[in-house]
């Protein structure tokens, strides 16, 4: 995945738990969260553990929702038959199964992906679930499964390689894992999609949101970037 940042000012005491509320309304599907300034709201989970039963749920390949009824299902259908976006969700898919096969006894993946609707947009998504072997925390599976494919790419050595010398910003803590753990090693952490830095001023809180797209071959450069531009559209438009 490649990603760009926007850059711009709110004014400084602005009450940023209002973005937070605006963005948990409107995004109910997703989890929201406020971590020293890193303000979003995730779709994709990157992993639960709840007493010994680990889930995840792998999003890639997305579409922007259409403006009525007929154009929201021909995007949806579209996206269902991509075979580049297809493709590109199997990479994520795999990249999650290879990194949690080392870690339990039972483990499975839904057989082909479904439709995840947002206000803004639709996912492919498939849902894991497996028992863990040994009674590994939730930090434990964060570890193993940072960074995925749906945000490092695949192979990842040379993803992230590319993705230092491609993008011309430091991602910062968007794209990491955001979550809780509790005492027992249970806990549910997401990815930290859809976000934005807020860093605070003398005059101004200075924000700095992300998005970004994957790359894989049959991309088309206007199509992804037109894919950021809905994707930077729950921030932008609680912010306005």
């Amino acid at each position: 995945m490649l990603a760009r940042d926007l850059t711009g000012t709110i004014p400084a005491g602005s009450d940023l738990r209002r973005l937070v509320r605006a963005l948990s309304t409107g995004y109910p599907d997703t989890w929201a969260f406020a971590v020293d300034g890193l303000i979003g709201a995730s779709p994709e989970t990157l992993v639960t553990v709840q007493h010994g039963t680990v889930t995840a749920r792998v999003l890639a390949g997305t579409i922007g929702r259409g403006a009525d009824a007929d154009a929201d299902t021909e995007a949806s259908t579209h996206l269902a038959s991509s075979t580049k976006d297809l493709d590109e969700h199997q990479y994520a898919v795999q990249s999650v199964l290879a990194s949690l096969r080392a870690h339990t006894r039972v483990l499975a993946a839904s057989e082909q992906p479904f439709l995840l609707k947002l206000p803004n947009l639709f996912h492919l998504a498939t849902d894991v679930e497996g028992e863990l072997a040994d009674g590994e925390s939730a930090l434990d599976l964060v570890h193993a499964l940072h960074p995925t494919a749906a945000v490092a790419g695949t192979p990842t050595p040379a993803a992230i390689a590319a993705i230092r010398d491609l993008e011309p910003f430091d991602r910062g803590r968007y794209a990491g894992p955001v979550g809780w753990v509790d005492a027992e090693g249970n806990g549910e952490w997401a990815i930290a999609l859809r976000c934005a830095q807020f860093t605070a001023g003398e005059d101004a809180i200075g924000v700095t949101a992300y998005a970004g797209a994957g790359i894989v071959a049959g991309s088309d450069p206007e199509s992804e970037l037109l894919e950021t531009r809905v994707k930077f559209r729950p921030l932008v438009d609680a912010l306005a």
